[in-house]
């Protein structure tokens, strides 16, 4: 994938917040005749690319008339945790894939204090094309205490033929929240049917102003998102009865894997951080980078208190985690395998097939099992088998089974006369798990079984692939990253002077910080750096090396005549420094005409006078010169003028 335009544009960003920040302060001052239903989307605010499937939306939604409102986003791919929300839930749009006939709805609640969160009354609507929906009605639902796995049950009392359904909860078992962990259904046969939740909406209770924050998470399917973010009052009083739903969108673009080819690939959380990465950056294994925002009031203030880099009494103003994974093979394990023919090489992901895994000579059935490392909606497993010379090696009969504790296995599938090369197995139950056991009871030459491949994907299709964290990176080629501030930041952080914020690195085994620096932009609020390695980045307000740099004459005139013969820079320097201090003379060409100092200083002062004379000793030529001064990795430089 070739992605050479940069997404997202921060000055748009900036200016777009600072206009909505005002005119919602300026709401909060006054009291309009209309109603009017306000939602401020901060996170995400533009178009992006993302190597993250999660993703995360904040914002205050404010209605000052009514007392509670529902916020829902669509969920492309799913919600990874849904019994952790905090809020409670108000509605659920699922779809259980294809069109089945359905008699009953099944929820498994959140379970607090050993209370049941689930909803006491459901109304349902059905639809076969995610659109149009019926509407069956208001259903009672159990609340799942001492059943089996904490399930709960509305009994449709009929059956009903549909893809889609939306579930909402009127009423709870406990007030205060609504929570479950998961949706399914059972069809005519009793089986249980999984769905994947495409829209969710949570309830919230507005404070005394009339606002409330949010955050929820989505997941995002392959290719692009337009995710969209809405509210609406859900207790309208008289006049606002007829207030419209209000909408705010984005579009997210979500590539699986980084794929660096001739173009550099920009990648973004859509809100304070964007890593530019060029191509040939990486090594080939890696294959995922995720750019994950961390709350500064989590950093540990030992981790920095005692730095002489950062200045004091200041905390992080902004940090992210860059974490970097290499695709791997899942560990796998097998009943029997040749002694050169490890199973795990067998579930590698790769392509070309360059292992195959062989079972010795052992009686029927063997097994081969995998553990994809989490859990994962599994939705469908592909084998691969070895054929030569026309002849397969493959299994012919077999049964997949699955586990979420390694102990207790369920049959997920199974096949009857699996193809010679690439056998396709559908899980009809789309089941969460992550162990998976493929048991061979025949194969095409008896027990002689040889696998080149297995291969898992969950119910969107998408390959399911196992990503093992690198504890350190480093880049062939610097990467440019840029993070976002903003003045709360800044006020947050007790920042006294803007023009001294640089990015900081966190060294793991040093357990540091170490200033790395960048180019602060006081006009668009951001900070940029160039990179050759990617860890844990922040920044802070810092100490720096050298305070000021002054000439006695500038310009100044070595002809002999007595008058500013010579010129001296005096250089504040931080008397906790210690560094190198290097003070070098060039032409207007970059070329070296003297160096001036370049020794250890432990004093928080230098003085150095310049005669104008270069190396060699003669004098140098009238005109305009380029001082600089390094102390540490700390750099100043400018314009020293030679006259006559």
């Amino acid at each position: 994938m070739n992605i050479k335009k940069r997404i997202i544009r921060f000055p748009r960003f900036n200016y777009i917040r600072v206009i909505y920040l005002c005119i919602f302060a300026l709401s909060l001052l006054s009291v309009t005749a209309e109603a009017r239903l306000e939602l401020l989307v901060f996170r995400p605010v533009t178009e992006f690319i993302t190597n993250n499937k999660e993703l995360i939306v904040e914002g205050i939604v404010r209605f000052p008339e009514v007392q509670r409102v529902a916020v829902s986003i669509n969920t492309p791919s799913g919600v990874s945790e849904l019994g952790s929300l905090e809020e409670s839930l108000q509605s659920l749009v699922v779809d259980m894939g294809s069109s089945h006939s359905i008699t009953a709805l099944l929820l498994w609640p959140v379970f607090e204090n050993e209370l049941s969160l689930g909803p006491r009354l459901v109304n349902l609507a059905f639809s076969e094309n995610g659109r149009t929906f019926s509407n069956r009605g208001v259903l009672n639902s159990t609340s799942g205490m001492g059943q089996e796995y904490g399930e709960a049950r509305a009994e449709f009392g009929e059956v009903i033929k549909a893809r889609f359904v939306q579930i909402d909860m009127l009423d709870g078992w406990q007030t205060g929240r609504i929570g479950i962990q998961e949706v399914g259904f059972l069809d005519t046969n009793g089986e249980l049917l999984k769905a994947r939740i495409r829209n969710m909406a949570i309830a919230l209770d507005l404070d005394e102003n009339g606002e409330s924050f949010f955050l929820m998470t989505t997941l995002l399917k392959e290719g692009e998102n337009d995710i969209a973010i809405s509210a609406i009052a859900l207790d309208p009083v008289a006049g606002t009865e007829d207030i419209e739903e209000e909408v705010e969108s984005v579009i997210v673009t979500y590539i699986p894997e980084v794929v660096i080819e001739e173009e550099s690939l920009i990648l973004s959380d859509g809100y304070k951080a964007e890593l530019n990465i060029p191509a040939g950056a990486l090594m080939s294994e890696i294959k995922k980078i995720s750019i994950l925002p961390l709350n500064p009031d989590q950093i540990q203030w030992m981790s920095y208190s005692d730095n002489l880099r950062i200045a004091r009494n200041t905390t992080p103003v902004v940090a992210y985690e860059v974490r970097v994974s290499a695709e791997t093979p899942f560990p796998t394990t097998a009943k029997a395998s040749l002694e050169r023919q490890p199973p795990a090489l067998a579930v590698d992901g790769n392509d070309e097939y360059p292992s195959t895994w062989m079972t010795t000579i052992s009686s029927l059935p063997v097994w081969l099992k995998i553990d994809l490392r989490e859990p994962h909606s599994v939705g469908e497993v592909i084998i691969t088998a070895r054929v030569e010379d026309g002849t397969s090696y493959g299994p012919n009969r077999l049964t997949v089974l699955v586990s979420l504790d390694d102990v207790d296995y369920d049959e997920a599938g199974v096949c009857d006369e699996c193809n010679d090369k690439e056998t396709e197995i559908v899980l009809s139950t789309t089941p969460t798990a992550r162990y998976v056991q493929i048991v061979i009871e025949d194969g095409k030459q008896g027990n002689n079984i040889q696998i080149n491949e297995v291969e898992f994907r969950d119910d969107e299709g998408a390959k399911i692939v196992s990503y093992v964290p690198m504890k350190s990176t480093i880049l062939a080629r610097p990467a440019e990253l840029t993070i976002l501030y903003d003045d709360s930041d800044l006020s947050a952080a007790g920042v006294r002077k803007e023009d001294n914020l640089a990015i900081f690195s966190w060294n793991e085994s040093m357990q540091e910080w170490g200033m790395v620096g960048g180019e602060v932009d006081l006009l668009n609020n951001w900070l940029s750096v160039n990179l050759n390695y990617l860890s844990t980045f922040a920044i802070f307000e810092a100490v720096p090396l050298v305070d000021e740099v002054r000439w006695s004459y500038n310009p100044f005139s070595p002809n002999g005549d007595g008058i500013a013969d010579m010129t001296t820079i005096s250089i504040s320097l931080n008397p906790e420094s210690g560094n190198q201090t290097k003070v070098e003379i060039f032409d207007y060409n970059g070329r070296l005409v003297r160096t001036l100092v370049h020794e250890q200083t432990s004093s928080g002062r230098v003085s150095i006078a310049w005669d104008g004379k270069d190396e060699n000793g003669d004098p140098v030529g009238i005109g305009l010169y380029i001082y600089q001064v390094v102390v540490g990795k700390e750099v100043r430089n400018g314009i020293l003028a030679v006259a006559r």
